[in-house]
């Protein structure tokens, strides 16, 4: 998880920069996933998110790339 706070942290957050614009500046990104979270949890999530100014999708996105690189070792064996 330290990787992925190191990105976060050098990320530099433009307010008028939403989801669909990370979206559109990437042909490669057509996966959509959904998931069930606890709705408080989840609600905690979005206002932490909304505080620093960063967009719910871009922490999962950074969340999935974080566990791949740790994880992916597991995939050339």
């Amino acid at each position: 998880m330290a990787k992925l706070k190191d990105m976060i942290a050098e990320q530099k957050i433009s307010e008028s920069k939403t989801a669909v614009n990370s979206f559109k500046s990437s042909v490669n990104k057509n996966k959509m996933i959904s998931a069930y979270v606890d709705a408080e949890r989840y609600q905690k999530f979005r206002e932490i998110n909304e505080q620093r100014g960063i967009s719910c999708n871009k922490i999962l996105n950074l969340l999935i790339a974080d566990y791949v690189l740790e994880y992916e070792r597991l995939l050339d064996k």
